[in-house]
């Protein structure tokens, strides 16, 4: 009987938890670069798993190419902290830091592109690392901590 009561606790637990988190997530209202970034992060995702397996290489460059795009679509926006910037100094130089840090973004996933059409395992590989230090930049000067 006590197995069955842990079990049922735990599932409640459980499915409470992913719906507390659901609605969440369904309560913040995302901003046009909140969704692109959104577009790029699903693909990426499916990118890091492809890339381990050569055969795998041709799926995962089409998912590249749809990072590319929505980071090309995201270079023109702003971020949101963009208006905690004091001064107009501060706002344009943020804004060109963001821009700076969202094109060579995607200088490197065209550069992971071409790697994965090339089969050059070892070069998409260093490219993913690059893209991943970037990534954590990127997120630390213009993402507010409190975004997933």
């Amino acid at each position: 009987m006590k197995k069955k009561t842990l079990l049922f606790l735990v599932a409640s637990l459980i499915f409470s938890s992913q719906y507390a988190l659901a609605q969440h997530h369904d309560d913040h209202e995302h901003t046009p670069l909140e969704e692109e970034m959104e577009h790029i992060g699903d693909a990426w995702k499916l990118v890091r798993r492809a890339v381990r397996n050569p055969d795998q290489f041709p799926a995962a460059a089409e998912q590249v190419e749809i990072m590319i795009k929505h980071a090309k679509k995201s270079i023109d926006m702003e971020p949101s902290l963009l208006a905690q910037q004091e001064g107009d100094a501060a706002k344009k130089k943020f804004i060109e830091g963001y821009r700076k840090g969202m094109k060579h973004t995607v200088s490197l996933l065209e550069e992971l592109h071409a790697a994965l059409k090339a089969g050059d395992a070892e070069k998409a590989s260093a490219t993913i690392d690059k893209i991943n230090d970037a990534r954590k930049k990127g997120h630390k000067a213009y993402k507010p901590e409190d975004e997933d």
